[in-house]
């Protein structure tokens, strides 16, 4: 394991200053007031990897707050947070590895009617995660670099005004994969709202761009750079009703342009909604919407962009469009718990060439009561759709119930809900999904308990093979008042996009992904974990993970693995603790071409914390 090299000045004042002061008092100069607490520990550790020679050092660590206020804490407030050499086994911190850093913070005017605010941090060497959905995350190591300010004008009579402005950037590797990833993100904002005749307007634009290179070691692909940025100009208008109701209407244009490795991308989107709301009389609520955009291809495309598709999946750059009418209606009879609810949709979409038209109609109720001592809702509905051409009718049910009930010191919950032939953002697709949660628990003597929950989803496009996203998990926990121990697992299977941040289901019906982008995934993860508290101020805690999955693209299978073990002790006496702690991570992908990647450390340490002033 690589250590953070670089040691705060700010965090270096601290150290020395925590070991010559003991008496604690806060600080004035002129009209500054200042605080300023550490947290200094020092012990023995040993690395050791099969990537690096093994590592052993007496190693200083600690973490600092200033915290303050000049003139008044409404004029300027301040927190300035830098950190070296944090880990799990001597700080609160969750990283892995030692970490070391700065966090920053600033709020200006506060009390005024120009507030803003200013933060900022950089962190090296920190532990992170590489997502695949409904499993325990891979782990990964780098270093991220942070900035964001925002401003506001808040005159009486006139406009107010917002900015904002933020610039990110993280570096990261995952253990056991070849080659880095890194994603560059930046973006600024100006809004204004304004309140005139009975009108709330609001307006404004927004900048958002990114790079990124997105490694490719789940595919057999070298890593993908993709640029992308997105400027988008909003209006909006709300008035008041009779009947205490509201009208509403905004308009939006987004111009997006995306580069991925020499295919480019560059499309405008122009969107209007509308929206009417009144109750006319009590528990009668009565509404209506209209959305349309002249660029349904370019809204698919900007959800994937976000995602981190790259732009070739849909550069054909056809004419397309979408329409879409809403009226519904709800009624609620609050002396029979019930409430009614239906909605009457069309929508009229041209998509790569080809024209739907799609009427939906749906009706449903709802029952809420108290039922043999527990709190019972249930839930159904059903959904008649036309789409043409082709005349295709589909017939939909919808439903859910839900119960908890507590009978002396049981508590069991559960739910299920269950929905055929919804529609998607594309007319002529159509998904199902179910799903189900449980738990119970019992309170065993005055301070021992026992608990499991379970939980399942499942969702699928109607006639498309591989479309199908399904995950289970189940855990358990028992704790009596010097123990505790857990654990869970979890099952996961369906299919993904791959992006700077790990998998992730895809953001639109899978006929709109290029198959080439399409990954399915499958796997199992397991965790066991204990906590132990034989006498006061003594603290023994582990957990041990594993993850395994199988990943597939167009390209190359992958068989991955994670093993992750941590063991910590702590014993706190006053002020002090002595801690001490063991880790271990095994984690490998096949489609890497590498061996897998063994880290391990051990630490023996104390930590003090100080009120300097």
């Amino acid at each position: 394991m690589k250590r953070g090299t670089i040691l705060p000045a700010v965090l270096t004042l601290t150290l020395c200053l925590a070991l010559a002061v003991g008496a604690s008092a806060q600080v004035n100069v002129g009209e500054a007031s200042m605080r300023l607490t550490s947290t200094i520990s020092a012990g023995y550790s040993a690395d050791y990897s099969n990537n690096a020679p093994s590592d052993h050092a007496f190693t200083p660590s600690g973490i600092a707050d200033l915290s303050g206020s000049y003139y008044n804490p409404n004029f300027l407030s301040f927190l300035i947070e830098p950190f070296y050499n944090q880990s799990r086994f001597n700080s609160d911190s969750q990283s892995i590895i030692s970490s070391g850093g700065v966090n920053a913070n600033a709020g200006i005017f506060s009390g005024s009617h120009f507030p803003g605010s200013i933060s900022y941090s950089k962190i090296y060497n920190s532990s992170g995660n590489y997502n695949v959905p409904g499993l325990a995350n891979y782990t990964t190591h780098g270093n991220s670099d942070n900035f964001a300010a925002t401003w506001g004008v808040n005159l009486q009579n006139l406009p107010s005004l917002h900015f904002g402005f933020t610039d990110g950037s993280n570096d990261y590797s995952v253990y056991g994969a070849s080659g880095t990833g890194n994603e560059h993100h930046d973006s600024f904002s100006a809004m204004a709202a304004y309140q005139v005749a009975g009108f709330f307007l609001n307006g404004g634009y927004v900048y958002t761009g990114s790079n990124s290179l997105t490694p490719q070691f789940l595919t057999g692909e070298s890593a993908q750079k993709t640029n992308t940025s997105d400027n988008t100009f909003s209006f909006s208008a709300t008035h008041k009703l009779p009947w205490n109701g509201a009208v509403a209407g905004g308009v939006t244009r987004s111009t997006i342009s995306s580069n991925s490795e020499g295919d480019t991308y560059k499309t405008t989107i122009d969107t209007a909604t509308g929206s009417v709301n009144v109750l006319p009389i009590n528990n009668l609520n009565l509404a209506g919407n209209i959305y349309y955009t002249d660029n349904l291809e370019g809204n698919l495309l900007s959800a994937l962009l976000n995602a981190g598709v790259p732009p070739q999946d849909l550069a054909t750059q056809t004419s397309s469009h979408s329409v879409g009418l809403t009226g519904s209606a709800s009624y609620d009879i609050p002396s029979l718990d019930l409430h009614f609810h239906g909605t009457a949709n069309r929508q009229q979409q041209t998509f790569l060439g080809e024209e739907f038209i799609s009427d939906s109609y749906y009706g449903g109720v709802t029952y809420f009561h108290n039922l043999f001592g527990g709190q019972f809702t249930g839930t159904i509905g059903l959904t008649d759709t036309s789409i043409s051409p082709g005349k295709q009718s589909m017939l939909g049910v919808n439903g859910s119930v839900s119960y908890a009930h507590r009978i002396g010191r049981w508590i069991a919950a559960g739910s299920f809900n269950y929905a055929q032939a919804t529609q998607t953002a594309l007319a002529e697709y159509s998904g199902s999904n179910d799903g189900y949660t449980a738990s119970i628990g019992r309170k065993i003597r005055r301070a021992s308990y026992w608990s499991a929950s379970a939980s399942g989803a499942k969702s699928f496009l109607s006639d498309q093979p591989g479309a199908t996203t399904s995950s289970q998990s189940y855990t358990t926990s028992f704790s009596i008042p010097v123990f505790s121990i857990s654990g869970s697992y979890s099952k996961s299977t369906g299919n993904a996009i791959l992006t700077p941040v790990g998998l992730v289901p895809t953001p639109v019906p899978l006929p709109a992904v290029n198959p080439a982008d399409v990954v399915f995934y499958h796997g199992d993860s397991y965790s066991v974990g204990f906590g132990f508290h034989p006498i006061r101020g003594l603290t023994v805690s582990g957990i041990f993970s594993k993850a395994l999955s199988d990943t597939k693209s167009s390209q190359v299978p992958s068989n991955n693995h994670n093993n992750n073990l941590n063991i910590i002790v702590v014993y706190h006496l006053r002020k002090l603790d002595f801690n001490g702690g063991y880790f271990k991570l095994n984690q490998g992908f096949s489609a890497s071409g590498l061996s897998p990647t063994t880290e391990g450390s051990y630490y023996f340490g104390i930590k003090r914390w100080f009120n300097i002033f």
